[in-house]
């Protein structure tokens, strides 16, 4: 079969899907995170079911697919999926927390070892007396009542004391969700602002909170087991899928022999700052695990503050906007046409969309340079707003890759019947739709 024909079998294979049902790809009241996928709630989440569904309509028509890529992993969606199917895994991310989920996700899955070991650790941090405080960083006093330090240093000494690395790392998955529920940050956003005093004295026990936090997990995982054996894609409770996570930005080089047949992924739909703060939503949690626990920790200066890891993600730095603009502008119409309207209403407000699409663009190219020939691409991707105008980042994206020798599929409209996005700003108003762009290299 030449690529014009599967590409057309392909069309036709997840066009059937949208024929017995217009909203079909929208998942409402389909949807749910189990298993691997319900071991952390991380901001703006892809649908697993789509993702998968998509992955099984390509795997239809590409008999050669083997290993899967996805350069903005967050929490490791795709990869789930990916070890669903026995596929092998290549995943990037810069946030250490979506780094640690994903080393959870991929094993081992010692699961009657683990619920020993969560015993054990339970059993210390109940147990400790001490009112030493375990870490120190600024503003832990703003952010965490003093109990509330006291129960988390418990757990954080209970954990170092487990001997066995990828138990500390369910451990400390654990508590970073815990860290989410006692600090003295609001949960409506994902942005760090303090709670109200009142909301404050509501603070539950963190050691309590871990315990139910970390009892669900074992349940997820004991399902994933479950799940992989049943598939025949379990050996010795490992997956036989080859899972490699990187701790790096999308949008800077890094070199690899490893070569991908199929990507599936979602980028941020803008500069974290002023979209979906993934940085500031994994700081305190960080702030309470023991990174060296984390492989593959590359980049420098991550945790230097709140902001840093947002800082360092895709438009982070808005210096030398308009030398970036001249290198992109010939390869996409649509940004063009985008910065001249929002340059009308607010000149300014450009500097951060043509520095995030600079940097997203050098994240194509770097994902392209791991995918073989006629590999498929699967992105989803959400259209914010910047000055009450819409950016077209389905039809940027399309013209960027097609600007680098990519051939258009099919392009699938969704609504999104809930996601975990942020509040609506001066500068992003929360998404309902949801593009998902097919391209092939």
């Amino acid at each position: 079969m030449n690529e014009q024909n599967r590409d057309r079998a392909l069309l036709n294979r997840i066009n059937a899907y949208s024929l017995e049902d217009e909203a079909y790809w929208s998942f409402r009241g389909r949807s749910k995170r189990q298993h691997c996928h319900g071991l952390l709630q991380y901001p703006a989440m892809m649908i697993p079911e789509m993702q998968g569904e998509l992955i099984d309509a390509v795997l239809a028509e590409d008999r050669n697919v083997r290993r899967v890529l996805d350069p903005f992993v967050g929490s490791g969606t795709t990869l789930g999926e990916a070890m669903c199917r026995g596929l092998d895994f290549l995943g990037r991310d810069i946030n250490p927390l979506a780094i640690l989920a994903c080393e959870v996700k991929s094993g081992p899955l010692y699961t009657a070892k683990l619920q020993e070991k969560a015993d054990l650790v339970l059993d210390a941090a109940k147990k400790d007396s001490s009112a030493e405080i375990a870490v120190h960083f600024d503003g832990i006093d703003k952010w965490f009542t003093k109990s509330t330090q006291v129960e988390l240093s418990a757990i954080y000494r209970a954990i170092k004391n487990e001997p066995s690395k990828w138990a500390r790392k369910v451990f400390w998955l654990s508590l970073s969700s815990t860290v989410r529920t006692v600090c003295n940050s609001r949960s409506s956003t994902y942005k760090l602002h303090i709670k109200t005093e009142e909301k404050i004295k509501q603070t539950p026990s963190a050691i309590e909170e871990f315990e139910k936090k970390l009892n669900k997990n074992i349940e997820n995982i004991v399902a994933q087991k479950e799940i992989l054996d049943k598939n025949q894609v379990l050996k010795r409770a490992t997956s036989v899928s080859d899972v490699v996570i990187k701790n790096a930005d999308s949008a800077g080089k890094i070199r690899s022999s490893l070569k991908c047949d199929l990507l599936v992924s979602s980028p941020p739909y803008g500069d974290n700052q002023t979209t979906v703060t993934y940085g500031q939503f994994s700081y305190l949690p960080l702030m309470w695990i023991d990174l060296s626990d984390i492989e593959n920790m590359t980049q420098a200066g991550l945790l230097a503050h709140k902001s840093a890891i947002d800082s360092m993600s895709l438009g982070g730095s808005k210096k030398g906007s308009n030398t970036k603009y001249q290198e992109i502008k010939e390869r996409s119409r649509s940004l063009v046409s985008c910065v001249e309207k929002i340059k009308a209403v607010n000149p300014e407000n450009i500097k951060k969309l043509i520095s995030f699409i600079y940097d997203l663009d050098n994240a194509i190219c770097n994902s392209l340079s791991f995918l073989r020939e006629n590999a498929y691409m699967v992105w989803t991707l959400g259209n914010r707003r910047i000055s009450d105008i819409e950016v077209p980042l389905d039809s940027i994206m399309r013209e960027l890759l097609e600007s680098r020798g990519c051939h258009f599929v099919h392009k699938l409209e969704r609504d999104i019947p809930s996601k975990r996005m942020a509040n609506r700003n001066q500068i992003a108003a929360t998404m309902v739709k949801e593009s998902i762009l097919i391209m092939r290299k």
